[in-house]
């Protein structure tokens, strides 16, 4: 985990930006933007789950 501490608190400050950054009210006016976000996320631990390989970083 050495070294990866950094990069990880990167990520986390460039997200956090990115989500301040984001006109919530005009992108969520879609009805369908929350669906699309919640199959997203179940997708993606789905595939996660049946994968194999370690995480790559």
């Amino acid at each position: 985990m050495q070294g990866f501490r950094t990069y990880i608190a990167a990520f986390l400050m460039v997200a956090f930006g990115v989500l301040a950054a984001t006109d919530w009210v005009s992108f969520l006016a879609d009805p369908k933007a929350g669906a699309v976000a919640i199959g997203s996320g179940v997708l993606m631990a789905f595939m996660r789950k049946i994968t194999t390989t370690p995480p790559a970083l």
